[in-house]
């Protein structure tokens, strides 16, 4: 077939005669395309090898051969793209020519295997044939071509009636942008193909015929082979990283090579390049652009890269601190236009502590929202710190399933917005990404969390369910690479994210094995939330063993054979590809979910068949603990199945659990460390994975992590585990021992123990308290791959130490400083007898009759010597001696003294509760120990706590409330708001910025509250609705200081000035602890209307703690009563001994006095000098009797003398109002007490008064003449003794005439019809006659008739 040879070789002895024809019939040779008549390229020759004298035909055309019609095919075929650009969207160009017709409907298919159509899909394909010689072409075929995509076939139809004439060119060319080319196409490729059939695909016209021509597709530049090495591979470490490489072109000049080392750092922009071929790049360096970690190396000089491994180092580079091995976003590429990035193949891992993919993480990622209210919008903040930097271009995604948003782009807020770009995020709501994007120039770093908010004006929608870490909520790291992780911190929100419905069913196989056979399965569950395309969910069937046959060869403990996949069954096994994997070391099935939602509510079963050789424990529980399932993809933690089969009666449980210390027999103390042993023999094997958890209350351990060892005496049937669990755990808060059993190891149903040596540091000290026989607080359980229940263990010593195992004492009554009833409960540990004298300090105990010999009464006297026990003051000593060859106290006896009354002790002034300095021993027995139980004395707060707060803070001015100097302070401090008042009584007079509210006291607790009261109400451990509008409500704990000496209490805030009770409940104890005075804002001595500062209040308001109220004296009807009030004054300073009072009243200093008080008492209470005249004045300090005379003009506004008398008992009880700054009024009479400032009121009470004849005010003006005429007098009397009796004896008449009974309107002959025939008698009267029967008076009835007719005796005759 090379040469186009066809030889024949005649048998030996045969000839080929000259007179005969012969024909030679040849099979099965292919003819070709075509060939015409007697083609004379078809020769023939008859050579010889028997030398030159044989006879020889010399080769010469056949004479005659037929013509070979070629049949339909393309003369011509050309295709091109536009442009010619590797992976650009390009135009196609057919150009064809026929060496035959071809007819109507007829199809032309090019075939592009190559190519991609941009949606991927089946399409019609407008194109043109403008590019044709011919511009009729476009009548030849259909206006659309139609794209095959599986076949990635295009193709051209003939109209109706058209054809194709042979030899006729045509060119066929797509619109642009439909097609993508790939990486490279070749020249002429023979992927390319194009031929002609039939409309209907069965008749084939002409072949697939490669293409004469084809654009050749060059490509872009990659990378087949890319390699970092660094010189200090270690987080931030500075040194050189080489860069080895291989492309699949050779590099041209100008041309250039990126690379993006996310994280690096470097020093300076231009780095140099070390290596051989630095040369053939710009200046022997490489560009390095902080902002996008990017380095870029320009092509100096060809360079061969395709053809060897070239190798570059950048000088001097800053590592990032933390990279992934061959890490991903560590990219590649070239300048060639849209040259992929690609990951630099191999690279080294960074990482410092923690290595193997944690080390780059977000070390803060959190989520918080308000309100949280599913569904609706919130203020979202997002709290970011990734543990690399992410510089510009780099994108942190967010997945937050549930949330929905109908922006694209959504505006940011928060301290880290501007590091976004464009403070905007993108919102792909498909697929439930929140995108951002580091800006331009900006940088994330690792050192300060990202914090990112977004409004509720966005309508940034929460989901409808969240659990607390909710796993469905994601974040990931693109760019700067950090894979996908949940969040670290996740509010709950909505309802509770939980299973529904889980059940584990199993059928067990009983003709496997009558202890533990083998069983189906039948895993079935229920979810009130959705979970993620492609999630874990993890089922736990903890005992239960997957033992297939390829496996029981081993023992239970390795995983050989046993951990691997395993089928699945059932109705929605395809959803987990009808697979799962079982972990024999951990007994869980983990199964991956396809790339589809599973919805709320749906019902989801599966199971393991028997053939699947999952092998039951030979006990069980009804609804496991062990059978658990978690739901990773629906942020659903572990839970227990709801239902899980008891397939056994038999409980797992515990055969034998007991321990022991040291060797058999003997004897140990609390505080002591012999050998721990533990003896165990479970029910049920426990798998690899399990941990048996010991609860030992009061032991305590040196280390965390316990040696185990093997016993000293080896005995049968007792198999030690210490050469496979050589360490346990201990949790010294939880008092808990764990032991894990290692992979590859199990523990089998059969007596294991082991030993906690005391050699060394090694072993447990004993509970320094006592433990009972079989004490019921050692415990045993197991978690992990198995469940057992907590149990007590069945057998273990008891431990007691030389001590009052009880030792309570109680007072009646607990006050400080009082005599009481002293009660003591003790119970030894240990016997006591003479002499092991019971002895009790108590310090700060007095007693008040100084008795030295104290009468001991109560139950349990007989054991003390004559029931006395002796005092001794200047020890704080009490002995109460035992009786020589008296009764024993026996060891856990409950002993009871009292000491009455009577014996005159008294408590100290403080008492913690349980104090331990109260203590007690028995002599040369039990050693000197605090008393167990106590109470408190003298635990409650200080008082009186005076504060000043200013309206409307959360904080007061005062910080020191109490002041011990103000206790004799004489007038008393009523004013903590006032400086000059709190130096005048020793206080501190600073009023500083606003600080919270601190009381003081004794042993105050978190426990405590705080309340205000209007000062006029007391307080009361059922004060009602706490709700007061002038004060909030306590929002949380007091903070406790100094050992409880002080309660810090945070924000209290007042609405309305006042004086305030303050209210502490303490051990539920009330205690009034003092007062606040809450004033306005206004500086003294400016008073507050109605939030504005003014020199005095309206004339119908008056002064209460600086802010004006309304003044009920100024609203009553009594503006024309002139009142008396006595003002108690400071004595005056005026020459001479003569008090005021003593004096003339033409004494000028007198006048002058009276005078000056007039006229300053007008000003303060802004009203007339003429309506203020002093009476007179009287010693005991200065005595002003003052009259307030009513207002003349009727229509003056002026306060009424009753207003204005109130008005200046509301200026003299705040000693910081204008009184106390007005210099004559400073010595005025203070108040006397807060209750006195709340009711402004002073003795003596203001008198009424008129004004008299003479012009003086007076209570009762004198006689001054008749008091009445006398011809009225007499008119008077005469009208009283006379007229008034006459009138009343009339209307006496008038009365009894009223009440006269008339005759009965009823006859006998009407009351008769009434009985017989009532209707002949008036309705009226009808009514009347029924209404007295029913009202029980019997009208008709002769009843007083019958009783005067005598009663006849009935005699025997």
């Amino acid at each position: 077939t090379t040469s186009g040879i066809l030889r024949l070789t005649f048998i030996g002895g045969e000839q080929m005669r000259t007179d005969v024809d012969t024909e030679v019939k040849i099979c099965c040779i292919m003819l070709p395309n075509e060939s015409p008549e007697n083609d004379e390229s078809l020769t023939i020759a008859a050579p010889t090898n028997e030398g030159s004298s044989a006879i020889s035909i010399q080769s010469e055309a056949i004479k005659s051969s037929p013509y070979i019609d070629p049949g339909s095919q393309f003369s011509f075929l050309q295709v091109m793209f536009d442009p010619a650009v590797s992976q650009q969207m390009c135009t196609v160009e057919l150009s064809v020519k026929t060496a035959n017709d071809l007819e109507d409907n007829q199809q032309i298919i090019l075939y592009l295997p190559e190519l991609t159509y941009v949606d991927n899909e089946d399409a019609t394909i407008e194109f043109s044939t403008a590019e044709s010689d011919n511009p009729l072409d476009w009548m030849l075929f259909k206006s659309e071509a139609e794209w095959n995509n599986t076949e990635k076939s295009l193709h051209f139809y003939l109209r109706d009636g058209q054809v194709l004439a042979a030899g006729r060119q045509i060119t066929l060319k797509t619109l642009e942008g439909a097609f993508q080319l790939p990486l490279a196409v070749e020249q002429n490729s023979d992927q390319i193909l194009v031929e002609a059939r039939s409309q209907d695909d069965i008749d084939e016209i002409i072949a697939k015929t490669t293409v004469s021509q084809s654009s050749v597709v060059p490509p872009v530049r990659s990378f087949p082979f890319s390699e970092l090495l660094y010189v200090n591979a270690v987080p931030y470490g500075q040194g050189d990283v080489t860069f080895r490489f291989r492309t699949n072109r050779p590099m041209f000049v100008n041309q250039s090579i990126f690379l993006r080392l996310s994280g690096f750092q470097s020093d300076v922009v231009d780095v140099v390049l070390l290596g051989d071929a630095k040369t053939h790049f710009l200046n022997s360096m490489g560009r390095w652009s902080m902002p996008e970690n990017r380095m870029n190396l320009t092509i100096a000089d060809t360079l061969y890269s395709n053809e060897v491994i070239t190798e570059i180092t950048f000088y001097n580079m800053i590592l990032p601190p933390a990279l992934y091995e061959s890490d991903e976003s560590l990219l590649v590429w070239t300048s060639d236009e849209d040259a992929p990035q690609e990951s630099i193949q191999t690279s080294p891992e960074i990482c410092d502590e923690v290595c193997g993919g944690d080390q780059k993480t977000f070390a803060r990622s959190q989520i918080s929202f308000y309100p949280e209210e599913p569904r609706l919008a919130a203020n979202i903040t997002f709290t970011i710190l990734p543990t690399i930097n992410f510089f510009e271009g780099d994108q942190i995604i967010l997945h937050l399933y549930g949330f929905v948003c109908s922006n694209s782009l959504i505006s940011l807020n928060g301290t880290g917005a501007f590091k976004i770009a464009d403070e905007k995020a993108d919102w792909n709501a498909d697929e439930y990404q929140l995108i951002l994007t580091v800006g331009e120039n900006q940088l994330i770093n690792h050192t300060d969390p990202l914090i990112i908010i977004i409004l509720d004006d966005q309508n940034f929608r929460l989901p409808g369910l969240l659990s607390e870490n909710d796993g469905t909520l994601r974040i990931e790291g693109v760019g700067a690479l950090i894979y996908e992780e949940p969040l670290k911190k996740v509010p709950a929100l909505g309802d509770t994210k939980e299973i529904l419905s889980s059940r584990v069913d199993i059928e067990p196989y009983w003709a496997s094995s009558a202890t533990t056979p083998f069983a189906r399965i039948i895993v079935s569950f229920i979810l009130n939330a959705d979970v993620l395309p492609n999630s874990d969910i993890t089922v736990k069937l903890g005992g239960v063993l997957h033992n297939p046959p390829a496996a029981q060869s081993y023992a239970i403990g390795f995983s050989t054979s046993r951990t691997g996949t395993v089928d699945l069954s059932g109705k929605n096994a395809p959803l987990f590809y009808n697979q799962g994997k079982w972990d024999h070391d951990t007994s869980t099935l983990t199964l991956r979910t396809k790339p589809e939602y599973i919805y709320a509510g749906e019902y989801i079963r599966f199971f393991l068949e028997r053939d699947m050789y999952f092998q039951l424990p030979p006990a069980a529980y009804q609804n496991d603990p062990g059978f658990t399932i978690s739901v990773s993809g629906a942020g659903i933690a572990e839970q227990q199945f709801l239902y899980s089969t008891k397939w056994v009666d038999n409980n797992k449980s515990w055969v034998e659990t007991e321990i022991s210390y040291g060797s058999s027999g003997s004897v140990w103390y609390p505080g002591e460390s012999p050998d721990f042993y533990l003896y165990f023999q479970p029910n049920v094997d426990l798998y690899p994975g399990s941990v048996i958890a010991l609860k030992l209350p009061g032991f305590t351990h040196s280390s965390t992590t316990v040696h185990i060892s093997a016993p000293e005496t080896a005995v049968a049937n007792e198999y030690d585990i210490s050469g496979y669990i050589d360490t346990g755990i201990w949790d010294p808060e939880a008092e808990t021992l764990s032991l894990t059993v290692p992979v590859g190891s199990a523990i089998v149903r059969r007596l294991n123990v082991m030993r906690i040596p005391a050699s060394g540091n090694y072993g447990f000290m004993l509970p320094v308290t006592a433990l009972e026989r079989n004490d019921p607080r050692l415990t045993i359980s197991v978690t992990g791959s198995c469940f057992l229940y907590e149990e007590q263990i069945q057998t273990s010593p008891r431990i007691v130490a030389r001590t009052f195992l009880t030792s309570i004492f109680q007072y009646y009554p607990a006050t400080k400083e009082s005599i009481f009833l002293f009660i003591m409960y003790l119970k030894p540990s240990v016997n006591i007898s003479y002499p092991a004298h019971i002895q009790i300090y108590l310090p700060g105990f007095r007693n008040s009759l100084s008795k030295t010999t104290i009468e001991i009464t109560g139950p349990s006297r007989g054991y003390i010597n004559d029931a006395e026990a002796t005092w001794n003051e200047t020890t704080e000593t009490l002995v109460m001696p035992t009786i020589y060859n008296g009764d024993v106290i026996v060891m856990d006896t409950m002993l009871e003294f009292h000491i009455e009354e009577s014996q005159g002790f008294i408590l100290p002034s403080t008492l913690n509760k349980d104090d331990e300095t109260l203590q007690i021993r028995s002599v040369n027995n039990i050693g000197w120990e605090s008393i167990k139980t106590s109470p408190k004395v003298g635990d409650q707060p200080y008082s009186p706590h005076r504060f000043c707060m200013v309206q409307y803070e959360d904080a007061v001015r005062t910080s020191a409330p109490i002041c011990a100097d103000a206790t004799d302070c004489d007038p008393p401090l009523t004013d903590p708001c006032n400086a000059a008042e709190l130096s005048r009584c020793g206080c501190t007079s600073t009023l500083t910025s606003a600080v919270n509210i601190s009381i003081f006291g004794f042993n105050l607790e978190e426990s405590d509250t705080l309340f205000f009261l209007p000062y006029d109400e007391l307080c009361s451990l059922d004060p009602g609705p706490l709700y007061l509008e002038a004060f909030s409500l306590q929002e949380g704990n007091p903070e406790i200081v100094d050992d409880g000496g002080e309660a810090i209490f945070s924000g209290f805030r007042a609405t309305l000035p006042g004086y305030y009770r303050m209210c502490y409940t303490h051990s539920s104890t009330m205690y009034d602890i003092g007062f606040v005075k809450v004033k306005p804002a206004c500086d003294a001595p400016y008073v507050s209307v109605g939030g504005v500062c003014a020199e005095r209040c309206p004339n119908s308001q008056k002064p209460v703690a600086g802010n004006c109220v309304l003044d009920p004296n100024a609203m009553d009807d009594s503006d024309g009563q002139a009142l008396m009030l006595q003002v108690e004054m400071g004595d005056a300073e005026v020459t001479g001994s003569t008090h005021l009072a003593e004096r003339d009243s033409t004494d000028q200093e007198l006048r002058y006095y009276i005078y000056r008080y007039t006229y300053e008492l007008a000003t303060l209470l802004n009203c007339e000098p003429s309506r203020i005249q002093v009476a007179s004045i009287s010693e005991g300090s200065t005595l002003v009797n003052t009259v307030f005379t009513p207002v003349t003009d009727t229509s003056s506004t002026e306060r009424s003398p009753a207003a204005l008398i109130s008005l200046l008992r509301a200026l003299q009880s705040d000693t910081s109002s204008s009184f106390y700054s007005n210099t004559f009024f400073q010595d005025i009479a203070k108040p006397r007490n807060l209750s006195q400032v709340v009711s402004n009121e002073y003795d003596p009470a203001s008198l009424a008064v008129r004004e008299c004849t003479d012009g003086v005010y007076r209570t009762f003006c004198p006689y001054a003449g008749d008091v009445m005429a006398l011809g009225a007098s007499y008119t008077i009397f005469g009208v009283g003794v006379i007229c008034i009796p006459v009138a009343l004896a009339l209307l006496c008449c008038i009365c009894w005439r009223l009440d006269f009974q008339l005759s009965s309107p009823i006859d006998e002959e009407t009351m008769t019809a009434l009985r017989t025939e009532p209707q002949k008698v008036d309705k009226y009267l009808q009514i009347e006659y029924a209404k007295s029967w029913l009202d029980g008076r019997f009208a008709g009835e002769q009843w007083q008739q019958s009783r005067d007719i005598p009663i006849l005796h009935i005699t025997a005759s």
